[in-house]
C-alpha cells in the first residue's frame, strides 16, 4: 500500500495593480476585480474611493490615497441600519412561507371541484 502525500500551499494574495486610464484618474484591481480607484482634485489632492465607489478620503500624497482605496474594502462600518435590514428580511421571508403556505392551500380546497 502507498500513501500520498499532498504538499499544502497557503493560499496567495494577489498584488494590486494600478492602471491610470487618464490624467489624474488611478484604477486599482486584484486578480482582475475591481478593488477602487483614486482621482485627482484641481487643486491636486487626491480622493481615494472604495470598490463600491464610496469616498473614502482627502489624501495630500498619492500613495495614502492609494493605499486607502484598496484598504477601505476590508473595514466596513455597519450602518444603523443594518438591523433593520435583517429584519425586514426575516419578516419578507415569513411572508414569503405564510404566501406559499396559503396558494397550497387555495389548490386543495379548489382542485376537487374542478
Amino acid at each position: 500500500m502507498s500513501a500520498v502525500i499532498l504538499n499544502p500551499t497557503l493560499p496567495t494574495v494577489s498584488r494590486v495593480t494600478w492602471a491610470q486610464p487618464e490624467g489624474g484618474f488611478y484604477v486599482a484591481s486584484r486578480a482582475g476585480e475591481f478593488v477602487g480607484y483614486v482621482d485627482t482634485t484641481a487643486d491636486g489632492h487626491f480622493i481615494a474611493f472604495d470598490g463600491r465607489s464610496t469616498p473614502v478620503g482627502r489624501y495630500a500624497r498619492l500613495a495614502e490615497a492609494k493605499r486607502a482605496a484598496v484598504t477601505a474594502n476590508g473595514r466596513r462600518r455597519r450602518t444603523p441600519l443594518h438591523g433593520i435590514d435583517r429584519r425586514l428580511h426575516a419578516a419578507a421571508a415569513a411572508s414569503g412561507a405564510i404566501a406559499a403556505v396559503l396558494f397550497a392551500a387555495a389548490g386543495t380546497v379548489v382542485v376537487p371541484y374542478l
